[in-house]
């Protein structure tokens, strides 16, 4: 039996025991200064055994061919419950599917330690060097991409910085950024934070931004409990992402225009997460649509859905679910008309728009 089956709430700041105790509410709540961080009764992870699941993915990326990028950003939930079990489960499932790339948010020490100990991981992925502490972003990208890693702080209250992997190889050029955005009622904080990561996207047009993002595209936080929307659709959050990347396409929309893709789902994972009415779609990956991007999205689907089978009370790898996206990438340099036009957003009619509005409408 997997212990400790009470159902847990979800907490956006710090682990839920310190955040009801200090009132903390969880995403788009009344925005507050969060505690100091005490993460040390659970800072020790276990070693990991994942030398099956290891070889396997090495066998599936030597397979893949130069012309498809696979990359996945999954928030992995710093809470103390079964953390253990839960990254082993999370790791498998991401072995499984060998993305070339993994983009990690609420990473602990101890789970970024026990990933670094973990040699079949290594044997496979660079993983970022750079402190998570208290708690932070991990990179693992595959060898043969031969990243460099950099790291910058955000304007924040909560330790938020971009992390991000230069590639020299194979894709040389390729930029993926990850992050967290500032969570709770900031969202001029969240706004700053993708504004500090603009330049380092602008020249580079093969770039990827991902991660938990702590806003949805149709929704703002508590509306399930209103009797009417706190914000018509013009005024939601997410048009901050046509103001400050106004040549990056959200991938999951782009390929699934009518899926709602909750990443983080009260309804479908009411272990992780305490109010079944919260149904977000939190993570997103932004890829670029800028003149000369050999990127072009052309696969999407959320991992971690199924509960671990070693637990028999319906516990999941994380509160959040994980979001793959896969990339085609072309032989040559292509312009920004061909790459919003190989997503099929608008198709052949997107050629026939002047150049500014083609750039606003290539965003859904």
């Amino acid at each position: 039996l997997c212990l400790g089956g009470a159902r847990r709430p979800r907490c956006a700041v710090a682990p839920m025991a310190s955040a009801a105790a200090n009132g903390a509410k969880p995403h788009g709540g009344t925005p507050v200064r969060p505690p100091p961080l005490n993460l040390s009764s659970w800072s020790a992870f276990p070693d990991l055994s994942l030398d099956a699941e290891a070889t396997a993915a090495q066998a599936a990326l030597a397979a893949r061919p130069d012309s498809e990028l696979r990359v996945v950003t999954w928030n992995v939930w710093f809470d103390s419950v079964e953390a253990h079990r839960r990254q082993v489960a999370l790791f498998q499932e991401l072995l499984q599917r060998a993305p070339d790339v993994m983009c990690l948010q609420e990473v602990l020490p101890g789970f970024a330690d026990a990933a670094r100990r973990c040699s079949a991981l290594t044997s496979v992925y660079d993983i970022s060097p750079q402190g998570v502490e208290p708690y932070g972003c991990l990179l693992l990208v595959r060898r043969d991409l031969q990243p460099s890693f950099s790291a910058v702080p955000l304007p924040s209250n909560m330790a938020r910085t971009l992390l991000w992997a230069d590639c020299g190889a194979r894709l040389p050029g390729l930029r993926v950024i990850t992050v967290h955005l500032e969570s709770l009622g900031t969202a001029p904080t969240r706004r700053a934070q993708l504004q500090a990561a603009a330049p380092l996207l602008r020249d580079r047009p093969s770039s990827i931004l991902c991660g938990d993002f702590n806003f949805d595209d149709t929704k703002t936080w508590g509306d399930w409990q209103r009797s009417s929307p706190a914000v018509p659709p013009h005024r939601l959050e997410n048009n901050v992402l046509q103001e400050v990347l106004p040549d990056f396409i959200d991938a999951w929309r782009t390929l699934r225009p009518t899926d709602p893709g909750y990443t983080f789902d009260g309804q479908t994972n009411p272990i992780c997460i305490h109010d079944r009415g919260e149904r977000m779609r939190y993570d997103r990956m932004m890829v670029s649509a800028l003149r000369g991007s050999r990127l072009r999205a052309s696969g999407a689907e959320l991992l971690g859905l199924q509960e671990i089978s070693t637990c028999d009370w319906g516990l999941k790898p994380s509160d959040h679910y994980g979001l793959l996206i896969d990339l085609a990438v072309s032989d040559v340099d292509s312009t920004m008309e061909e790459s919003v036009v190989a997503t099929g957003v608008l198709g052949t009619a997107m050629q026939a728009l002047s150049g500014g509005a083609r750039r606003l409408l290539s965003l859904r």
